[in-house]
């Protein structure tokens, strides 16, 4: 008998020191989808549905945000998911969508929160074999509720400035902040209200009982929000 539980307790713990299994991903671009450039990664325009389709992963399942989502290499501690796609390729495909950038946030002279065509973001992932589909809003949690975020990001579309030395043009949100909950110049994509970054302030936390477990592929879907679709101001 003793021999039969070391037996026992050896399994037990082969199992629980082996790897979980790799997420399941039967991802494949739809062939209507036309590639923003030949190079790029994990984004396409699709010209029927006049949407935006990105390819990221689970960067965080649970803890505090600055991001939904990040380039890859950049943010991943704050942020819910990261990507490959190029910063200029989501702005450039959200054009084609039809949607109109506003403005980043501005603090001076005085707070001005970003502005631009409300975007719908929707996500859809394989777990245990079987695809699933969620608002991106309802990944988000608001800290002091317990709420999902009630408002759409609207696309600010980041800035775009001289390099100061070699005069080149320098796209902000290429470090990382690419759709944002927290207020950022940067951003692409951020909340249309005053939402800090100050450690003692940041409000907005991921769901984590929503959030499939990190590394998980996502196919991320973006378009503009029809307005008699939008959710009233906060």
């Amino acid at each position: 008998m003793p021999a039969a539980f070391a037996l026992l307790a050896a399994l037990a713990l082969a199992q629980a020191a082996a790897p979980p299994p790799p997420p399941t991903d039967s991802f494949q671009p739809d062939p209507a989808w036309k590639p923003l450039d030949k190079d790029a990664k994990d984004i396409w325009f699709d010209p029927i549905g006049k949407r935006v389709v990105l390819r990221a992963r689970v960067a965080l399942q649970d803890g505090v945000l600055e991001h939904l989502l990040c380039r890859k290499g950049t943010k991943e501690h704050e942020s819910v998911l990261a990507t490959e796609a190029p910063p200029r390729l989501i702005h450039a495909g959200l054009l084609l969508t039809g949607a109109t950038p506003g403005h980043p946030v501005r603090f001076d002279p005085k707070f001005e929160p970003p502005a631009g065509s409300a975007i719908a973001i929707d996500l859809e992932w394989e777990q245990g074999g079987v695809k699933k589909h969620a608002d991106a809003r309802d990944w988000v949690k608001d800290q002091a509720s317990g709420q999902s975020l009630s408002r759409d990001w609207v696309f600010a579309g980041s800035e775009l400035f001289p390099d100061p030395r070699t005069k080149a043009m320098i796209y902000a949100a290429d470090d990382g902040d690419l759709f944002t909950v927290a207020n950022f110049p940067a951003s692409i994509l951020d909340l249309p209200f005053r939402s800090s970054a100050n450690d003692a302030e940041r409000s907005y936390l991921a769901h984590p009982d929503r959030v499939p477990p990190r590394g998980t592929p996502v196919t991320i879907s973006l378009k503009p929000r029809p307005v008699a679709d939008r959710p009233p101001p906060r």
